[in-house]
């Protein structure tokens, strides 16, 4: 009897350790790896990455950045260096529009000026979460000191049969003695600039484009927008023409600044980003930080069969 049950023990601890997500991490020098269960989740590209044969190598080589983002059935959910907009990079948070006294800092097409790796502050992984912090700084090509700050941490969830959600918290601090500038692109009133993902969807035989479907709070949005009064937008695709439906959402943090903030980029060649602050701008004086929260909810199917609109309010309820 005393043996029956150990082994019913054993095998009820087993099936309740099995509810929970084993995190770990791989890192081989220049790209962090977060696993689940075996199964790839991200890759955070911390070190120098060169483009493709044929590309800009001294121009476009780019770090501090999410590629590739896995789905849950494994497919590669972001693109790099796509032909149409080589600067666009996977799951990224920059600005055209950035002045550094009155020099002009343009990290979104990558023109004299970028983002590099520091040091980690945390990478933490266990059966519930896998935490990773880092400190990036913003510089000019022909100059080694550091303009502002960047702190990134991001929390990858357990996934669900639906999706997976992963927290991130952004603080950009003006480290130099002068007012730092932080704008979103003006030409033509875009306003883009922020917290961008580039989805990666097959293009039907015969198609010109690739077919993505919008849907922020107000439904669908059929025809691209770049300022919409929505918390939140999605993006769904097809990984292959012929295959399910997966896309990817992202939600503002109600203590953003200028929460509900209209900015948006919803581009049907494949663009999604939350554009804070669009086009009025943001200074920051020396010593002075700006903090920028989303999630990002990775999901299978549609935003309708993946309850997005009631996975925000969760998010929202437990951020309050």
């Amino acid at each position: 009897m005393r043996i029956h049950l150990w082994v019913l023990c054993a095998v009820v601890l087993g099936l309740a350790h099995a509810g929970f997500a084993e995190f770990a991490f791989e890192d081989n020098g220049t790209t962090l790896t977060i696993l689940e269960d075996g199964a790839k989740v991200l890759c955070y590209n911390y070190g120098r990455v060169d483009p493709p044969e044929g590309v800009d190598r001294d121009r476009y080589w780019r770090s501090s950045y999410i590629h590739p983002l896995y789905g849950l059935d494994g497919e590669v959910m972001t693109q790099d260096f796509p032909p149409d907009h080589y600067h666009h990079r996977g799951l990224f948070w920059t600005w055209p529009r950035c002045r550094v006294g009155d020099r002009e800092m343009d990290l979104w097409t990558i023109v004299g000026a970028r983002q590099l790796f520091q040091q980690w502050i945390a990478r933490e992984a266990d059966e519930h979460k896998a935490e990773v912090a880092v400190q990036n700084a913003w510089l000019f090509d022909d100059d080694p000191e550091p303009k502002v700050r960047e702190t990134v941490r991001f929390t990858v969830h357990p996934a669900d049969k639906d999706g997976r959600c992963i927290d991130f918290h952004l603080v950009f601090t003006n480290i130099c003695a002068e007012r730092v500038f932080i704008g979103g692109q003006t030409t033509d009133n875009k306003g883009y600039g922020g917290f961008c993902f580039r989805p990666n969807a097959a293009r039907k035989p015969g198609a010109k484009r690739k077919t993505f479907t919008f849907t922020t709070a107000q439904g669908e949005q059929k025809r691209d927008a770049l300022k919409v009064d929505t918390p939140w937008a999605d993006v769904a695709w097809r990984d292959r023409a012929d295959g399910p439906m997966c896309g990817a959402a992202i939600f503002q943090h109600p203590k953003n600044p200028g929460y509900p903030h209209p900015g948006w980029i919803l581009r049907h060649y494949g663009f999604l980003g939350a554009s804070w602050p669009h086009l009025e701008g943001h200074y920051l004086e020396p010593d002075a930080s700006v903090e920028l929260r989303y999630q990002l909810y990775t999901h299978q199917g549609t935003a309708e069969a993946a309850k997005v609109g009631e996975r925000f309010k969760s998010y929202v309820d437990s951020a309050r």
